[in-house]
């Protein structure tokens, strides 16, 4: 009998891994780009403050 890849052993770790992974790096993106969409609105905030004045 041939021994189980690691793989065929682990099935559940390794699904539950990757799930796990999908979404920390979805979370982690949608921080990122929430932080940048309020730096760019601040950024055109101080430029239209600067045209008034």
């Amino acid at each position: 009998m041939k021994p189980q890849s690691w793989l065929r052993r682990n099935w559940l770790l390794a699904a539950g891994g990757a799930f796990v992974s999908i979404h920390l790096a979805t979370w982690i993106l949608q921080r990122v780009m929430k932080s940048s969409v309020r730096s760019e609105v601040a950024l055109k905030e101080k430029t239209a403050e600067g045209k008034n004045f």
